[in-house]
Order: C-alpha cells, then sequence, then structure tokens
C-alpha cells in the first residue's frame, strides 16, 4: 500500500468514527422561546408587584408609627406619583388610584405647610400652576428659609415655561440672594437684560462653581449677554469636567465670542444638523479661523428661505477673500446675483413701459397731461425706482453684509450696527438721486411762502394718519393679529442703536430727515413726476402710492403707507413742490422715533 492510500484509509476511518459518535449523542429538544419570555415576564411583573407593596407597607407603618411625620407623608405621595403615570416610567394601577387620594389627605390635614405646597407645584407647568405659585409666595414671607428658597426656585421654574422670563428671572435673582445658586445663570441672564452688567458679571465671578451642567450652561449663556467677550469664556473653563457635557452651539458661540475661532470650529466638526443656527455658526468660525474654503461650502443662494442670509455671507466671502469666487458655490452665487440686480433695474419697466404707451395712446385722443415737473420724465422715475430698490441693498452687501440679513429677516442682534448700515445705505442712495434731480428748481425742491401757508394742511393730513393707525392697531386686536414685523423691530434697532452711538438726537435727525428726504424725492419726485407726464395723475398718484407702501414690506400697515403716499402726492399736485410731503413725511418719522426712544 502506497502512501496515497494510507492516507485515504486514514481519513475515512476517521469521518466513521465522528459520524458513529455523533449519532450516539441526544438531541436536545429545541427550546420554546415564547414560553420562556411569557415566564420572564410574569416573574419581572410578580417581583415589581411584591416590592411595590412591601414598599408601600413601609410607608403605611411608618405612618402609623409617626402620624404627624409631614415629610413622611409627602414621601409617600410622591412615591405614588412615580408609579402613576402609564405614559412615565413603571406604571402601577393602584399608584394611579392612591396617588389623587394621597394628595386629596395632604391638603386637608396641612393645607398650609410648607412641605405640601412645595410637593403640589412639583407637577404641572402652564398659567394655572403659575397663578397658584405666586398666590403662595405671598403668603410664604413666614417660611423657615430652606422651603423659602425651594418655593422661589420652583416658582421661577413654572414663571419660565409659562413664557414669563422676566418675572422668572426676577425669583432666580430672590433665590440667589438668599443663598441658593440653582438658577444662578437664569438670575444672572436677567440682570444682563435689565442692562445691570456689572451686578450680572460680578454674580457670575463671585458664585462657587456650578453642579450640574444645565447650571453651567445656564451660565454661560447669561455670560454670553454681557459686554465683556471673555465672560462666557470664563465660565465655560470654569468647571473642566463639565465641558463636555455644555451643548456644541453655545461652546461654539463662546469660543467665537472669545475670538477663538479655531476651538469653535473644533467642538462643530462633528456636528450634525443643517438648520440655519447650525450653518451660521460654522460660517461664522470658518471666516474667523480663515478657513474660506469651509466658509465657501456653506454659502447656497439657492436656499430661497434663506436667500438674503446667503446673499450676506456671500458678500462677506467674497470680500475677504475674492478668489473664493471661483469655488462652485461662491460662482454659483455670483451668478445669481448679477441676475438678481438686473432682475431689480428693470423691474420699473413693468409699470412705466405700459405709462408710456398708455401716454402715446392719451396723445393721440387728444389727452396731453400736464406734468408736475416738466423736467422730469419717465427715464428718470426708472432711474429713482431703480436707485430706490438696489443702491441700499448694494450698499449693505459691500459695508455691513451682516446687517442686510438681519434687515431680512427683521432679527436684529447689533442695533447699532444697523443704524450704521442704514446711514450709510440712505446717504449713498441720496447722493445717486441727486443727478436725476437737475432741472427742477428751489422752489419745486423745497416750495415757497405759498407752501408755508398749506401748514394745516399737512396737520389735518398727519392726523389722519394717526387715526388710520389707531383703526389698524384696533382691528388687529380684534382680530389678535399681532403688529410686530421684521420693518417694525428694524426701526426700532436703528433707532437704538442711533441712540447708542449719538444719541436721540442723532436718530431722529437720520430716520426723521435722511429716510424722508430720499423717499420723497425718489417717490412723489421723480417717480411721482414721471408717471404724471403720461397718464392722468389718480392713477399715476395711485400707482407710486402702492409701490411706496410695499417696498417698507409691513403688511399689518400696508394701508398706513398707502395713505402716507396718496397724501404726499396730492400735496405736491396742490403746491406744485415737494416741501409740504417731506414736511409731512419728517413729522411722521420724528413723532414715532420718538415714541420708540421715549417708550424704550
Amino acid at each position: 500500500m502506497d502512501t496515497r492510500a494510507a492516507l485515504r484509509a486514514l481519513f475515512a476511518a476517521a469521518a466513521l468514527f465522528i459520524g458513529l459518535a455523533q449519532a450516539e449523542e441526544p438531541v436536545s429538544p429545541p427550546l420554546d422561546s415564547m414560553a420562556l419570555y411569557e415566564d420572564a415576564f410574569v416573574q419581572v411583573e410578580d417581583a415589581t408587584q411584591r416590592a411595590y407593596d412591601e414598599a408601600v407597607a413601609r410607608f403605611d407603618a411608618g405612618l402609623q408609627q409617626a402620624p404627624g411625620d409631614i415629610e413622611l407623608a409627602v414621601a409617600r405621595c410622591r412615591f405614588f406619583q412615580q408609579y402613576a403615570d402609564q405614559d412615565y416610567g413603571h406604571w402601577m394601577p393602584e399608584a394611579e388610584e392612591a396617588f389623587p387620594v394621597c394628595t386629596q389627605q395632604l391638603r386637608e390635614r396641612w393645607p398650609n405647610v410648607p412641605q405640601v405646597q412645595l410637593f403640589e407645584l412639583e407637577t404641572g407647568f402652564g398659567e394655572e400652576p403659575a397663578t397658584r405659585a405666586e398666590a403662595i409666595l405671598k403668603g410664604a414671607d413666614h417660611w423657615p428659609p430652606a422651603f423659602r428658597r425651594d418655593l422661589l426656585v420652583r416658582a421661577s421654574q413654572i414663571q419660565e415655561h409659562a413664557s414669563n422670563p422676566t418675572r422668572s428671572g426676577e425669583l432666580a435673582l430672590m433665590a440667589v440672594r438668599m443663598g441658593d445658586t440653582r438658577r444662578l445663570g437664569v438670575a444672572a441672564r436677567y440682570l444682563a437684560e435689565q442692562k445691570k452688567f456689572g451686578e450680572a458679571a460680578e454674580l457670575l465671578a463671585k458664585a462657587a462653581p456650578p453642579e450640574s451642567p444645565m447650571d453651567a450652561g445656564d451660565r454661560i449663556e447669561a455670560a454670553l449677554a454681557l459686554p465683556d467677550t471673555k465672560a462666557a469664556l470664563a465660565q465655560l473653563n470654569r468647571e473642566p469636567s463639565m465641558v463636555q457635557y455644555i451643548d456644541p452651539e453655545t461652546a461654539a458661540r463662546t469660543y467665537i465670542r472669545a475670538g477663538d475661532f479655531a476651538s469653535a470650529q473644533r467642538v462643530l466638526k462633528d456636528k450634525g444638523g443643517n438648520y440655519e443656527e447650525m450653518k451660521a455658526l460654522k460660517f461664522d468660525a470658518a471666516m474667523g479661523n480663515r478657513d474660506f474654503a469651509g466658509a465657501a461650502k456653506i454659502v447656497n443662494l439657492t436656499d430661497r428661505p434663506h436667500f438674503a442670509i446667503h446673499l450676506g455671507r456671500f458678500a462677506t466671502l467674497a470680500m475677504a477673500a475674492p478668489m473664493t469666487l471661483l469655488q462652485p458655490s461662491m460662482m454659483q452665487g455670483a451668478m445669481i446675483c448679477i441676475a438678481w440686480l438686473m432682475v431689480m433695474v428693470l423691474a420699473p419697466g413693468v409699470v412705466l413701459v405700459p405709462a408710456h404707451y398708455r401716454g402715446l395712446a392719451r396723445r393721440l385722443q387728444g389727452k396731453v397731461g400736464v406734468p408736475l415737473f416738466p423736467a422730469i420724465g419717465l427715464w428718470r422715475a426708472w432711474y429713482a425706482a431703480a436707485v430706490a430698490i438696489t443702491v441700499p441693498m448694494l450698499v449693505l452687501l459691500l459695508v455691513q453684509p451682516s446687517a442686510m440679513a438681519e434687515m431680512a429677516s427683521g432679527n436684529v442682534t447689533d442695533a447699532s450696527q444697523m443704524f450704521r448700515a442704514f446711514l450709510f445705505a440712505e446717504t449713498t442712495a441720496l447722493l445717486f438721486l441727486i443727478p436725476a434731480l437737475v432741472g427742477m428748481n428751489r422752489r419745486q425742491l423745497i416750495g415757497d411762502r405759498a407752501t408755508l401757508r398749506t401748514w394745516w394742511i399737512v396737520l389735518l393730513m398727519w392726523g389722519a394718519l394717526i387715526a388710520i393707525g389707531y383703526v389698524l392697531t384696533w382691528a388687529q386686536l380684534l382680530l389678535g393679529v399681532g403688529g410686530e414685523t421684521a420693518q417694525t423691530r428694524m426701526v426700532a434697532a436703528m433707532a437704538e442703536g442711533g441712540a447708542e452711538l449719538g444719541g436721540p438726537l442723532l436718530s431722529l435727525l437720520i430716520l426723521a430727515m435722511v429716510g424722508p428726504v430720499f423717499e420723497e424725492l425718489a417717490f412723489r419726485g421723480l417717480l411721482l413726476g414721471g408717471l404724471s407726464r403720461h397718464i392722468s395723475f389718480g392713477w399715476a398718484n395711485t400707482i407710486q402710492a402702492l409701490i411706496f407702501a410695499a417696498i417698507h414690506n409691513d403688511s399689518p400697515r400696508f394701508l398706513y403707507y398707502f395713505a402716507m403716499g396718496c397724501f404726499g402726492g396730492w400735496l405736491v399736485r396742490r403746491t406744485g413742490s415737494l416741501g409740504a410731503t417731506i414736511a409731512l413725511h419728517v413729522l411722521n418719522n420724528a413723532v414715532a422715533v420718538g415714541v420708540m426712544l421715549w417708550v424704550g
């Protein structure tokens, strides 16, 4: 027998041996998995029921020995509470029935005891618990300090959930002053909102380190509202063991405000989310860290809901790093911007071209219009409309790109920046408008003595505007419609920003003079003047007033702006000058800005 034959015989014998051995092994019956599951479930349920019953028995035995132990009675009800909700944690049918009974017994036996009243505030948020908390606070002056601190903390939490942050902050500050720091961040944020920055900073600096990540996060949020750009970073670094638990967005805003853009990019690197707040943080971090390629990836002018925001980013990046225009997203943005600019420049033609042909038809019928201003035609009207639409936006993109996005959204974060942006934009647009005024004499621009004699008409129209404003406000209240818009927030921010930079008089001078003068020259001077040369005054006045109202982008007050435009056009026709309508507009804006500054 050769070697190969011997090996084959050996392998065959081994296979036969293994097969016989397996055949002799007993085969285990398959496990009944369902029976095992049911048995395990029953065992756990039985054990849970026994443990629950034993715990209730211990509570009952303890209350039999000490029936006046309020803490034990409250603990018993709190135990039932943990098992009384089917949608939360473990649920026991007995607990769902026992909890309201236990609570009622507490209320009947100890109605005014701090422990019981605090326990009743532990559940529920909204208006009703907030009202109950305020009622308890009025009678809690005699409470021991520890219970009063707990009451202030709980009441602050309830008011926060009831959308009353001011009252929440007041209560948190009271708790902090009594030595409880659980709501210290909320108290500091309240002080910052009251412009008491020194007190807020001192409160944060002198407090003991935070005891929880939530407390640390609240303190960082409060520090972000302080003028000191390093205050939030100091709070972030105060307890290193909690840094990993801080929300990456909060940490990124902290680093960005302190100028540490590299750290901001690091914490955002693995943070998902395609929402706008995250994009804003990543863009700011990339720009600050001079990661222009990374910033370019965030720019997307095809995102129509946030077009203005991305337009501001596009301009910011293009000004800082022109070479990024060669990247696909930026190149696409450049083409969109050029197309958008062309559309805006050509947009007035939608109204002015038909007006031109209507004028031709009228002349063929022997109806020759009498222009308000002989030197003003449709070309100047077109120029004025194009300037009003495009120049302020272009100036914002070149000088204050971030203000462009804030102006579009109405969410103003820097009032002084918004005021400066308005000043640059309106002043530049006014300078661009001056060449179109060539040929208009002094009387047509500012009026004469006859114009001055119309002061009573100006006051009458101003009174009519006030009445219209009151009617619109009343209607909005009746319909439950809010009157605040992006336009009103922007104007309020500009008024505040002007006051911060140069005092209330600067706000009045710019908002009540520069803006009205520009708008009256553009709409009642050039646009109305050009239209009235070709169509009837009634149509010309209505069209310019509609455009004037639409360009303010304030739908709740559209009729108000439309009436102002119509009144202004009528004054121009009556006086033959722009002086009276400028006076009406200046008076209107001066009073509005004055009220904003006084109320603010």
